[in-house]
């Protein structure tokens, strides 16, 4: 199934969907008016009118319940035991009584809410007014049940309850419907959509409703519980907005289906596309925004028609649509809040504030019930005068707009939006309408329209690319706080919603705004483009650009991949003189194309072609940004560099770029910032002779504006003296591969324009001074194969703020490291370093200095990797010297990885140790020599009876260290609250888990306190000892402690049994493999008390086991089995168990109600699976329930050569899930079903899903079931049955496609049918 991009937003916002809809859809309900059904021939139309939109918004609303229960709560008072208002206790109890209690029985208390935090996200916000509304109901009805008999014992006593407390519980009561109808009808609409999925004559159905109602949303909820109840084989998502891109949906739908096209026409393609969709049983696809009647066929999609099991779901914004679409069998729609509803919603952005009551309620009429309309006007308004919401009100009232086709609903939501957008600043305005000329659901990055807006606005309004870039962010920040923008899928993205969107291009259809924009995002015949200024054809399905555009007020054409029109003319842009911001992309032109284009100052160049040597680009004179992106040049030319204005100059991903010019870069004097990234590697280096002369580094420091360098490098050394300049920014790599270090979102982006970046290899120590001016700054560095014996050098001086800002440092292949510091003065060298990884340095012996380690503050991950002679990861040496008696500790430390260090002696001393309290994560594995995870040197004087602890750790594995015997000392294991999972693995000496300290207790060492551990791995440790492995009744409070226990799994462990069960309620899977002592799993006797205590039945949450080559394996259970409950085992697998004799009792296999997959293979000595005849009590009333296995679907069983038959005839009739039956190599088997009694009489059974069965390698195999009994098997689709050279069955394909197995005399050696 496809993953489509919507899940990659915040998963909040998709589970709280449907929930926030239909409580929007109660809130403050008062005059909610019924109507009947009416029943409309050959469609069923479904009218939510209650529903709320834009999801944004139901978050805010959601929370006005809960505070509204909160405020109920405020303040209660505890009257002589009891619970009351806090502001109705002197009306409880007659007057001449309340001195008293109030004398000596008060006690104020009081529920507070926290007050919804608004504005700091809508998908984090839902889900606390959620639980918000949950707790502030159920203490409500806590106080509303007091109060109530409180006032009922009063009325016993013939005391009077005054009116006031009456009227709180009448309005308590109330208050309690609303929220009661409020949950009643969270999930209708949700229901609605399902149900017309699962009826069969719905192959379309249609979800309509305007722009922000929140269609969109709603089916990407469908979507979830669709996939999460696996009712189609596959579901696919497009978008088709109003300006279709068969290409991209046919896109769309590839990635949902991974498939891979190599079709070059658009035909070819929806033909594999189709095929492929109709290969698969029962597929959903959701086609949402739809604008007009469109053929699904061009994108692969076909007919319910033509494929049965196809169903289509279809959003859109007209009802039209969905019967030219053939979806209106059922269709859906979504309409506007109502009056109360919409204030509700107001109230909740802005706060409640009776001052502003009636003017709020003008100002929400106006907004005509959208949510998103109010969302974008409340939180313009939050915060205001009561003059200022007036002003707002008839501003609103004022407006007027022409009308548009197809948005004559929705004049007076335009109104509102194109209001909020008049209160935004002028540079939050630029940047508003340049979002609109995006296409519907593009992701927008952020950088482009920080080059778009500084080539739109005048020198003045922007100095630098910092300050632009400063502005733009701001400015996009608060288009976010104003619901006008929405976060991207990734960081550096953002988008607009589609209504919003068509907003912004309303605005500038006319060109009445203040930058007098005029926008057209698609080109049509005869069409005058005199008066406009921005032309964006991006996404544009035009057939073919005109030689000549007559645009003389351009200021910003955007021309994107247009399959037809890959070749520019160079009369194209001769009508363009006003033209300031060009972008082009997959193009194949011409510079001489471009160089009439004088006022041009921003030119984006993605994927494209030239014709010429770019030598015209040199009349570009006011140009200040210049991206090649992934455009083919060989090179650059000398012209470039006469461009004196230019700030920006980018060549990412320009790899045939091989020669720029000498002396080029070094004439850009206002060159702010120069991205080399993925392309040009050629640098001349002072003493080499090369046939072309290339540009020189030294032309860097000749840069006096520089502050922002993306380079690659491809040298052995660098020029003698040479030193980069002083930058803010850089990413500079110098023979290395591309590696991620940083954060995905920084490689997607334009650049990366945030990075402070050193990546090394190959270089040595005197190389290494070029960079000496950006060690004060660089946030990350990686080193990798280069000559250097340590890293920082403070022996000639105070350099102790060198690394001030590095934040992650990685170490790879230093052969001659001796040491990451060397001198004196190392406490504030790495002061702000965070992560450290240390790999393949085999000099090093230590990696920190006791003065180095204890600078380290921050630090939060820590990995050591194949460093073969590191003794101690902090050295001993000079310990207490150097730390000046300060314990040394890792505060921030989270995560430690030690890989493949074979002389380490241990992690830490047990100083260290006992700072560690934010350790989570500690990974141990191959330290051959390590005999202590934590030294115990000097432990009891070191101690002073501080308790080693790690609080927080939650993760523990420790695998192939093969001197440890033991893992923690005792007091650590005494305290580590938080600890999940341990996994101990290869450990050939260890003894105990859990050691003595020396001289301290000499208990049994295992008295561990394990509350949390929820996975517990244990291979190929053969001397451990385990107390909860040891007697169960003498060490029954230590397997309490481990009752969380979920996940065990054990191997090459020598025992004989397990008897560890009855402390392990909550264990959900078992694997024991390879332990060749073992006789029985489970040791039942002596369970049923303790104590004299009724004990409960044993794994009752047991949903996985898996017992393989357990040789000496008698039997699983041993003892009483119905002190067993396995209700929830679903999956159980038995392998190379060779004295095994049988699997289950009866009492155990009635239990299995839940058992979907049993395998069983080369269990020699098995005779049944279910044993008949075995000595145990069962009750009289469970010995009449029949034997069934009601979710078995799939049966394997193998190489057992003593078996006779699976399954009684008894259970076939409950196998009604059974889809695969693999029965093969079990030498004496002679019926699959076998029936021991009176078989005369004629019986049929249906095995209903059963799809495949194979019965190979049986030679005593006579029949499949009983001759009088008939098998049905309606959707068998492979059957095969080989080396059966005694079976006597018949198998009958009937004309309705049906198998028939009956006991008919007939012989096969070999059949193999596909039906």
């Amino acid at each position: 199934m496809c993953r489509p991009r919507f899940l990659i937003r915040r998963r909040s916002r998709q589970n709280a969907f449907i929930l926030a809809k239909q409580r929007i859809a109660s809130l403050f309900e008062e005059e909610e008016e019924e109507e009947e059904d009416g029943e409309v021939e050959e469609e069923e139309e479904v009218d939510v009118a209650n529903v709320a939109g834009e999801d944004m918004a139901m978050a805010d609303a959601l929370a006005v319940i809960s505070l509204r229960l909160c405020r109920t709560l405020n303040m209660c008072v505890i009257v002589g035991g009891k619970l009351f208002p806090g502001h109705l206790y002197p009306l409880v109890c007659q007057r001449d009584r309340m001195d008293m209690l109030l004398s000596g029985c008060i006690t104020v208390v009081k529920w507070t809410a926290k007050p919804v935090t608004r504005h700091v996200g809508y998908l984090f916000r839902f889900k606390k007014n959620v639980d918000d509304l949950t707790k502030a109901k159920t203490d409500l009805e806590l106080v509303q049940q007091k109060v109530q008999e409180a006032i009922e014992r009063a009325a016993m006593n013939t005391e009077v309850v005054e009116k006031d407390v009456e009227k709180w519980l009448a309005d308590v009561n109330q208050l309690l419907k609303e929220v009661q109808a409020l949950e009643n009808k969270k999930t209708w609409l949700s229901k609605q959509i399902m149900e017309a999925l699962h009826e069969d004559n719905n192959k379309g159905i249609g979800l309509y409703g305007m722009g922000g109602i929140g269609k969109t949303t709603l089916v990407k909820e469908v979507y979830k519980k669709v996939k999460e109840l696996n009712i189609f084989n596959d579901i696919v998502m497009i978008v088709v907005s109003r300006t279709p891109d068969v290409r991209r949906i046919q896109g769309e739908i590839v990635d949902c289906l991974s498939l891979e096209l190599k079709e070059e026409s658009n035909t070819a393609r929806a033909n594999r596309i189709c095929l492929r969709i109709k290969s698969v049983e029962k597929i959903l696809i959701i086609v949402d925004d739809v604008w007009d009647n469109v053929e699904l066929k061009d994108y692969g999609i076909p007919s319910p028609d033509d494929h049965k099991g196809c169903r289509i779901l279809l959003t859109t914004r007209s009802k039209n649509v969905c019967h030219l679409m053939l979806c209106h069998q059922r269709m859906i729609s979504l309409n506007f809040l109502l009056k109360n509803e919409s204030l509700a919603l107001m109230k909740s952005i802005v706060g409640d504030n009776p001052d502003l009551n009636d003017v709020m309620l003008k100002v929400v009429e106006e907004c005509k019930g959208l949510p998103i309309a109010i969302s974008t006007v409340g939180k313009a308004l939050k915060g205001k005068t009561l003059n200022e919401w007036n002003v707002a009100m008839y501003e609103l009232r004022r407006s007027r707009l022409v009308d548009i086709e197809g948005v004559n609903e929705e004049k007076n939501t335009y109104v509102c939006i194109k209001w909020s957008y008049d209160q935004l600043k002028r540079k939050t305005k630029i940047c508003f309408l340049l979002c609109s000329l995006f296409p519907e659901d593009y992701n927008i990055p952020i950088e482009e329209l920080t080059i778009y807006a500084m080539g739109l606005e005048e020198d003045k309004n922007f100095h630098s690319l910092d300050e632009a870039r400063s502005q733009v962010r701001a400015a996009i920040n608060n288009l976010k706080d104003s619901s006008l923008l929405l976060e991207g899928s990734e960081k550096e993205f953002v988008k607009m919603h589609d209504m919003v969107r068509d907003i912004g291009l309303w605005i500038t259809s006319e060109g009445k705004n203040e930058f007098e924009l005029r926008a057209y995002t698609r080109l049509e015949r005869n069409t005058n483009l005199e008066r406009a200024t921005a032309i964006s054809l991006i996404n544009c399905n035009t057939e073919q650009l005109p030689d000549n555009l007559v645009c003389p007020r351009l200021n910003i054409l955007l021309l994107g991949r247009i399959q037809s029109s890959k070749e520019i003319s160079n009369a194209l842009f001769k009508g363009m003189n006003c033209l300031k911001v060009l972008t082009l992309d997959n193009k194949i032109l011409s510079s001489q194309s471009l160089e009439l284009l004088t006022n041009l100052r921003t030119l984006y160049l993605r994927d494209c072609n030239f014709s010429d040597d770019l030598s015209s680009l040199g009349k570009l004179k006011r140009l200040e940004t210049l991206s090649f992106y992934k455009c083919e040049m060989v090179a650059l030319p000398t012209e470039l560099g006469e461009m004196a204005s230019l700030k920006m100059l980018d060549l990412t991903d320009c790899y045939k770029l091989k020669w720029i010019p000498p002396n080029v870069i070094g004439r850009l004097s206002q060159l702010e910032e120069l991205i080399i990234k993925g392309s040009f590697t050629n640098w001349d280096v002072e003493g080499t002779t090369s046939e072309i002369s290339n540009a020189n580094l030294s032309e860097l420091n000749s840069l006096p504006r520089l502050v922002n360098l993306s380079l690659e490098l491809n040298l052995m050394y660098l020029p003698e003296g040479f030193v980069f300049p002083d930058l803010q920014r850089y990413f500079i790599s110098i023979n290395t591969v591309h590696q991620v270090l940083l954060p995905l979102h920084y490689y997607r982006s334009l650049r990366c324009i945030n990075s402070r970046t050193l990546k090394i290899k190959y270089l040595n120590a005197s190389s290494m001074n070029a960079m000496k001016s950006l060690f004060h700054t660089v946030e990350y560095i990686w080193i990798e194969s280069c000559e250097m014996d340590c890293i920082v050098d403070t022996t000639g001086g105070n350099h102790t703020a060198t690394f001030g800002n590095l934040v992650e440092l990685y170490l790879d292949d230093m052969s001659c490291l001796r040491t990451i510091c060397e001198g004196l003065n190392q406490y504030e060298i790495f002061s702000n370093l965070t992560v450290l990884a240390a790999s393949r340095c085999p000099r090093l012996i230590s990696l920190f200095s006791p003065s180095l380690a204890q600078s380290l503050k921050k630090l939060k991950e820590l990995s050591i990797h194949q460093c073969h002679e590191m003794k101690q990861i902090i050295s001993e040496e000079g310990m207490i010297l150097e730390s000046h008696g300060q314990p040394i500790c890792l505060p921030k430390l989270e995560t430690l990885w030690v890989l493949n260090c074979r002389e380490l002696d241990y992690i830490f001393p047990i100083s260290v140790a006992r700072g560690l309290k934010n350790l989570k994560k500690l990974f141990i594995h191959q330290c051959h020599e390590m005999k202590q995870i934590i030294s115990e040197q000097g432990m009891i004087l070191e101690s002073h009876g501080q308790p080693i602890c790690l609080p927080k750790l939650e993760t523990l594995w420790v695998t192939k260290c093969g001197e440890l015997d033991y893992i923690f000392p005792i007091s650590v294991a005494q305290d580590l609250p938080q600890l999940e999972s341990l996994s101990l693995q290869d450990l050939p000496q260890l003894k105990q888990v859990f050691g003595h300290e020396k001289g301290g207790d000499d208990g049994d060492g295992n008295n561990s306190v394990l509350y949390k551990l929820r996975e517990f791995r244990l291979w190929n440790c053969p001397k451990v000892k385990l107390s909860f492995f040891a007697n169960v009744e003498a060490n029954m409070p230590a397997l309490q402690k481990l009752q969380n226990l979920q996940i065990l799994h054990v191997e090459d462990w020598n025992a004989t049994s397990f008897d560890l069960m009855q402390g392990l309620s909550n264990l959900e899977e078992l694997a024991i493999r390879n332990c060749g002592g073992i006789q029985e799993v489970i040791k039942l006797e002596g369970l049923l008390t303790i104590k004299g205590e009724q004990q409960e039945l044993l794994l009752p949450r047991l949903k996985k086991m898996l017992l393989i080559d357990l040789h000496q394996l008698r039997c699983i259970w041993k003892g009483a089995t119905k002190l067993i409950n396995l209700n929830n085992l679903v999956d159980l697998k038995v392998i190379g168990c060779k004295k095994l004799v049988h699997l289950f009792t009866p009492a155990l296999a009635q239990s299995l109600q839940n058992l979907k997959f049993l395998k069983i293979e080369r269990c020699d000595e098995l005779e049944h699976i279910i044993v008949e005849n075995v000595e145990e009590q069962v009750s009289s009333e469970s010995h009449l329930q029949p034997l069934c296995f009601p979710k078995l679907n799939k049966v394997d069983v193998r190489s057992c050569n003593k078996l006779k038959s699976l399954f009684p005839m008894t259970i076939a009739d409950s196998l009604l899930e059974l889809k695969v039956l693999v029965v093969k190599e079990n030498s004496q088997l002679m019926e699959v079903f076998t029936h021991e009694g009176d078989a005369r009489v004629q019986k049929d059974v249906t095995l209903p899903q059963l799809d495949l069965m194979e019965l190979n390698g049986l030679p005593s195999l006579v029949n499949f079931c009983p001759k009088n009994y008939q098998f049905i098997l309606p959707k068998l689709w492979k059957l095969e049955v080989e080396s059966c050279k005694n079976m006597r069955t018949t198998f009958t394909y009937t004309p309705a496609r049906i198998v028939l197995i009956n006991g008919e005399v007939i012989q096969y050696s070999c059949i193999s049918f596909f039906f």
